[in-house]
């Protein structure tokens, strides 16, 4: 099982070490950003996690807790939204919504199930 770093707030999103996951890894999201920033994660067509989003960072959570590739989720990828918010910035976006910084990533599931959950 290995652990994938996937930062939300670089531009452009950075993953460690890559975005090819397997079934079983563990992926964590995080904010590396300052104490007033914040993040939502969500996956619209659909999520290859153990436990459903969407993911919220921000304040003294700057950091998903580890989130678990289902070992039933197909092969393909898995595409995710981020939006992030500045504090710092929230008047701005307030003012004009369409400001808020959006971006696009996703990862993929590379590795079959195991077979107990193919029988």
């Amino acid at each position: 099982m290995a652990t994938i770093t996937i930062d939300v707030s670089a531009t452009p999103i950075t993953y460690d070490p890559g975005r090819e996951v397997k079934h079983g890894d563990e992926v964590i999201f995080e904010l590396g950003a300052g104490p007033t920033a914040s993040a939502t994660i969500t996956f619209p067509i659909g999520s290859c996690f153990t436990t459903t989003g969407p993911y919220s960072l921000g304040g003294h959570t700057l950091r998903t807790d580890p989130l678990t590739v289902s070992p039933t989720a197909r092969r393909g990828p898995y595409l995710f939204d981020v939006e992030t918010r500045d504090g710092a910035k929230e008047d701005a976006a307030r003012a004009h919504p369409h400001e808020r910084d959006r971006k696009n990533g996703g990862i993929e599931v590379t590795s079959d199930p195991p077979e107990e959950f193919l029988r």
